[in-house]
């Protein structure tokens, strides 16, 4: 007891109970700072280190020295009958308790920050097993949604560039959590990421995509370290309504979304309901997660690289669905540009099936093999997978894109239409999808507004074009626009005020007498020279510019022998582009029957109802306009 009466009058006590509330205090002014001006993580490190370090050097400090009127000398040398100890001791317990006081200030404050009155009371989100399909959540677009986030692409705060992946794919994995929680509308990826690097006011941002709350951060990647800071802001008065930051080793990144998915639930819904898990399939293999992260990345931008890295991140932990998932699709969709795609198709249906006898919900997997079924001719197949998965995901554009080219390829055009409208309106920065509603339109004879839609793609699109894409890589977008939409004087002015490379300047001749209606024979045959071999599917070939001036010709029989010859050696594809108005005389050629039958259109119409376009005359013979 001796001892312990020494410690308090030689205030250890209190200056240790001190030194730990300034010492908080400093931590919580640190992480401000540091997460404002973008220092590295390891800063905060040494400061947390610096104030451990000095935490007891205080403490012995106290023990062996006091402060005195003379100033600060060792304790035995202070004549105890002239010590100020107790003094010292009563200022050290207001300094104590004034510092406790700012901290409770800053709490309450803090507390009115993170309440909203859309929600205020709530209890601790539990994430548990995966949702039922039928709790797919539901936008509101006709007004902004008090229940509404958008989540803005993380920044990359990491050294090194090349992570730019990474922080976006947490961004996408964060918005695919939030998409599970029911009663809470999230944009899609491809509406927000088109704010990438925005230096605007997030108010302005969450007002264009008609959202209550804006999510945004930063993302730190060094090694096996993450640190990831996210701020939730109202966009109506932009204040912040909660923020955080997260140290953690990057095998906890998992838990960290789900944490962030979690504080979001609380702030705008309450409390995650029972039977939701935000972050489903994880893996426990981070070398896998980062390679897939950087997978998905290289399959967005439709890099041919992405399918051997994806097939890397599946052997790094093969029981990790969605890099199954991912595979798959990059099977389909690179099967899209090469004339040997019916093999990747086939590795796609393989891959798909794969990942759903370890997940029969996954999303990804079933669009994947939906669209692989779609493209090589199990119309009624694809059709019950597609219808599957809506019912999982009804909001996924990417989902959308490959059903709303599924509809448009078997002839549906209203219904097309129909479809291709809504999901625009709820993702309107995602091209694939713009594209399919602009081909709607025009197969529905609404020219102009596919006009004015093709030509609000035009920048983006163009620059996706692959290099090979026939003739569109001479003459460019705006030719194919105006083809598509049948407009020949507009074609003519684009290609009167072009300057062709040499090789093409016989075909600049011969568009311009088609286009004029004064087509000689040696015109025709100049368009006809150009070979078909080098397309990967019929529906490349009628996108192509040749394809279409024949068509504009009347040239039917030679584009139905050249979409034939391509259908033997691909063995792929669909018909989506003939049904444009262009390519009228085409389906009005009796030999169009031998066309549809090639892809198995007939026998799926039979069972699924006939488009505008066509009808049965008989059991043996087919009509179309």
């Amino acid at each position: 007891m001796s001892f312990f009466t020494e410690l308090k009058r030689r205030n250890v006590f209190r200056v240790g109970i001190a030194y730990l509330v300034v010492a908080w205090l400093i931590m919580q002014v640190a992480d401000v700072v540091i997460n404002n001006i973008g220092a590295p993580g390891w800063v905060f490190q040494v400061i947390l280190l610096i104030l451990g370090i000095g935490f007891p050097v205080a403490l012995l400090f106290a023990w062996a020295f006091e402060l005195t009127p003379d100033g600060i000398k060792k304790e035995k040398d202070v004549d105890r009958s002239q010590s100020i100890r107790q003094e010292t001791g009563k200022k050290l317990n207001y300094a104590t308790i004034g510092i406790l006081a700012l901290a409770a200030g800053y709490f309450f404050w803090e507390s009115r920050i993170d309440s909203d009155p859309v929600s205020d009371s709530v209890e601790a989100a539990k994430p548990t097993v995966a949702k039922a399909v039928t709790e797919a959540p539901v936008s509101d677009t006709s007004a902004t949604n008090n229940k509404s986030v958008a989540v803005l692409p993380f920044v990359n705060m990491s050294s090194d560039p090349e992570q730019e992946y990474f922080s976006d794919g947490i961004t996408e994995e964060i918005i695919n959590a939030l998409v599970k929680i029911p009663g809470l509308s999230v944009p899609a990826r491809t509406s927000v990421f088109g704010f990438k690097g925005h230096q605007g006011d997030v108010r302005q941002i969450g007002q264009q995509l008609n959202v209550a709350y804006i999510l945004e951060g930063s993302i730190r990647s060094q090694a096996n370290q993450v640190r990831i800071t996210a701020q939730l802001i109202k966009v109506d008065d932009g204040f912040h309504l909660w923020s955080d930051t997260y140290d953690r080793q990057l095998d906890n990144i998992f838990v960290v979304q789900e944490e962030i998915a979690s504080a979001i639930s609380k702030v705008l819904v309450g409390a995650l309901d029972v039977g939701v898990s935000t972050v489903p399939n994880k893996t426990v293999n981070m070398e896998a997660y980062d390679t897939y992260l950087h997978g998905r990345a290289l399959l967005r931008e439709r890099k041919p690289n992405a399918i051997e890295v994806l097939e890397h991140a599946t052997q790094l932990d093969p029981s990790f669905v969605p890099a199954w998932a991912a595979l798959a699709q990059a099977y389909q969709v690179h099967g899209y540009y090469i004339p040997s795609g019916v093999d990747l198709q086939e590795k796609a249906m393989q891959t798909a099936q794969h990942a759903l006898s370890m997940d029969p919900l996954n999303v990804d997997a079933l669009d994947a093999l939906a669209s692989a079924k779609r493209d090589t001719w199990h119309w009624a197949e694809a059709e019950k997978i597609y219808d599957q998965a809506l019912a999982i995901d009804p909001e996924s554009s990417e989902l959308l894109e490959d059903y709303t080219e599924f509809l448009c390829a078997v002839g549906r055009a209203d219904k097309c239409l129909e479809f291709t409208e809504e999901v625009h309106k709820l993702d309107p920065g995602f091209i694939p999808l713009a594209r399919q509603y602009a081909f709607a339109l025009a197969m529905t004879s609404q020219l102009q507004e596919s006009v004015d839609v093709l030509q609000s793609l035009a920048p983006t699109w163009g620059a996706q074009l692959p290099t090979d894409n026939g003739l569109i890589s001479e003459l460019g977008i705006d030719t194919e626009i105006v083809l598509t939409t049948n407009n020949a004087p507009a074609a003519m002015d684009i290609l009167k005020n072009y300057e062709p490379s040499k090789n093409f300047t016989p075909i600049k001749t011969a568009a311009l007498n088609v286009l004029a209606g004064k087509a000689e024979n040696e015109d025709l045959e100049a368009l006809k020279s150009i070979s078909v071999t080098a397309y990967p599917s019929v529906s490349w070939y009628a996108a192509s510019i040749e394809g279409y001036l024949l068509a504009y010709a009347g040239e039917s029989d030679h584009v139905i022998d050249a979409a034939m010859e391509i259908t033997r050696m691909t063995q792929w594809g669909n018909l989506n582009v003939f049904w444009l108005p262009i390519w009228k005389s085409v389906r009005a050629n009796p030999r169009f029957q031998e066309l549809l039958e090639s892809y198995k259109l007939p026998e799926y119409w039979d069972v699924a109802g006939w488009p505008d376009y066509c009808r049965r005359v008989d059991a043996e013979r087919i009509e179309c306009e």
